[in-house]
């Protein structure tokens, strides 16, 4: 599959592809990321921004992150443009062994304002690597914690994990026993939107925000 950075030039936004903003953050902080530009198609959203310069891109790749979320199950998932970033206080992280191919998912809430979209993390996340090495769910400690310190109400947990258990269904394994491909991932859903030229001026995230 294309990387998300590399659009053809002939493919711009339709009337089936409606223009749409989008703020992101965290589940139980006020401070959200944007707006940034983005697109809807159908029941899939889509947006960009641009990551600093302490990051350095996989080789043929830009600094531009496009993001997609499945609006019915809230699910976000990107494959990240980067292969290694320096934090402010020095510490590295290097994707390096991850590889280029490997994507990020996470559960997150959705909100509609009309053309505006809230995206809020919600904790759990699962790495997908696409050379045929298994998943890796991380942070479930970080959503059971926020249960516990009554950040996430059951209901909104309950609502959370099912919703998490349809996407690895329909994406990942849709039988008890693994198989050797993923179902659909990523998700044939997002190709619309994943061949579109760049939504807009980038708008770039500052170390300190990630």
């Amino acid at each position: 599959m294309n990387q998300p950075d590399h659009i053809p030039p002939d493919h711009g936004l339709t009337s089936l592809n409606q223009p749409v903003e989008v703020m992101r953050g965290r589940h139980g902080q006020e401070r959200l990321f944007g707006p940034l530009p983005g697109a809807r198609h159908a029941g899939v959203v889509a947006y960009e921004f641009e990551l600093p310069d302490s990051f350095k891109p996989w080789l043929g790749r830009t600094l531009v992150e496009r993001t997609f979320v499945l609006l019915e199950l809230g699910v976000s998932f990107a494959n990240p443009c980067w292969a290694r970033h320096v934090k402010p206080d020095g510490t590295v992280v290097d994707r390096g062994a991850e590889g280029s191919g490997t994507w990020y998912v996470d559960l997150v809430t959705v909100e509609q304002h009309g053309d505006r979209y809230i995206f809020r993390d919600l904790f759990i996340d699962v790495v997908v690597p696409m050379d045929g090495r298994h998943y890796r769910m991380l942070d479930l400690d970080e959503f059971a914690d926020a249960i516990d310190d009554g950040s996430l109400s059951v209901e909104q947990a309950t609502d959370a994990l099912r919703r998490w258990q349809r996407f690895l269904d329909r994406h990942l394994h849709a039988e008890r026993a693994p198989v050797e491909n993923w179902i659909d991932f990523p998700p044939a859903a997002i190709l619309p939107l994943l061949e579109l030229r760049p939504f807009d001026e980038p708008v770039r995230w500052n170390d300190r925000e990630i």
